[in-house]
């Protein structure tokens, strides 16, 4: 036993671990997101203000005898201050109110209207879809990749401002708890971009201007921004 290797928690807090460059800093979330576990997460920005939020699905019910279920998240929204804080956003203020055992969940604007919606499953309950009728629209995108990747999984993009650069955002297959977001991106536009930038996953780059009222467009292989509407 003397030479066992013994490992401990010091911590049991859910966080957010943000990478500084060169160190991994430990971020908590804010109170509501203690009261339960989470089982699903998704990254999007939700109010369109150009910083990112994320969801949590909560809640799990089969304990041990003698434990109380933990009940107590209806699904959080944490609202991103750009910084790396998040604060969590009242179900009454959210509209999101999911009393069951939240399992995967996923965003996807599946109305196209510029707003990333909410999908959450639930373990022995409905599945519930949430249709965001409050964030600023902000700019679609679709890339055009390979044959075998047509919707160019790795890459990553961002938009750049006359004041900055918004958050990178990639196309991922998978993106949690038995779930997907959709691959068609919803970046926000909190002022008018001049330019995206897509970095594709075998090393090119490729930097596009955004045309002046774009709601939607695409990146192809060869580089070409296409406007869509």
């Amino acid at each position: 036993m003397k030479s066992a290797y013994e490992l401990s928690a010091n911590t049991l807090e859910s966080m957010v671990f943000l990478n500084r460059g060169d160190h991994f800093e430990a971020q908590p979330l804010s109170v509501e997101a203690q009261m339960a576990p989470a089982f699903g997460v998704c990254v999007g920005d939700m109010d369109g203000d150009g910083n990112e939020d994320v969801f949590l699905s909560q809640n799990f019910f089969a304990t041990q005898p003698g434990t109380s279920p933990y009940d107590s998240g209806r699904g959080l929204w944490l609202r991103g201050d750009g910084k790396g804080g998040f604060l969590g956003v009242p179900g009454q203020v959210s509209g999101i109110e999911i009393y069951g055992e939240q399992r995967g969940c996923a965003l996807a604007d599946y109305d196209h209207d510029g707003r990333i919606d909410l999908v959450v499953a639930q373990n022995a309950a409905g599945t519930k879809l949430f249709h965001n009728v409050g964030a600023k629209p902000g700019l679609l995108v679709r890339l055009a990749g390979p044959p075998g990747n047509p919707n160019g999984v790795g890459a990553t993009m961002r938009l750049l401002f006359s004041t900055g650069t918004g958050p990178t955002r990639e196309v991922h297959a998978g993106s949690g708890y038995w779930s997907q977001d959709g691959a068609l991106q919803v970046l926000a536009i909190p002022q008018p971009p001049s330019a995206i930038v897509v970095h594709w996953p075998w090393g090119s780059v490729v930097t596009n201007a955004v045309p002046p009222g774009a709601r939607e467009i695409s990146v192809d292989l060869a580089g070409k921004l296409n406007l869509l509407r």
